[in-house]
């Protein structure tokens, strides 16, 4: 039950994007320390380098084979893609507030799974879609997760 909370951390870490962050709700500190430990286990399983996660955090999504593999990676440990890769955000809205339960249906409903060439790309492709659909929201959301 817990991991699915840090999922949320993960679905919205999905992305960047420059505006102003705000908290939504209050993120337990436990959360946001499990949220980075899986950060950096997945920066190093995968090889995306801190130049890339930079870019993210200013709002440019690397298109790059690491960076989508790292996004796999973290969406996969929180339980929010499958082995067939299809993508479950939709199992957050147990765990999470009731205030953001519209902003993750919206993504569900807009996004769905973007299918990719593989599941690295799967889940590139659905994060860009989450960012063009509410790039405010996965902003303040991974913000507020990893600082």
């Amino acid at each position: 039950m817990y991991s699915k909370t840090l999922g949320v951390t993960l679905a919205l870490l999905v992305l960047c994007c420059a505006i102003t962050p705000h908290q939504a709700w209050d993120i337990p500190e436990m959360v946001r320390k499990q949220v980075n430990k899986m950060h950096k286990r997945c920066m190093a399983k995968t090889g995306a380098g801190e130049e890339l996660m930079a870019q993210a955090h200013k709002g440019i999504l690397p298109n790059d084979p690491s960076f989508k593999c790292f996004l796999h990676c973290m969406f996969d440990v929180f339980g929010l893609i499958d082995s067939e890769n299809v993508m479950h955000l939709e199992s957050l809205v147990e765990m999470l507030p009731e205030e953001i339960h519209e902003k993750i249906m919206t993504l569900v409903e807009a996004c769905g799974t973007k299918k990719g060439v593989d599941g690295c790309d799967t889940a590139y492709q659905t994060v860009v879609c989450y960012i063009d659909t509410d790039g405010p929201f996965i902003k303040s959301t991974v913000t507020d997760l990893l600082g």
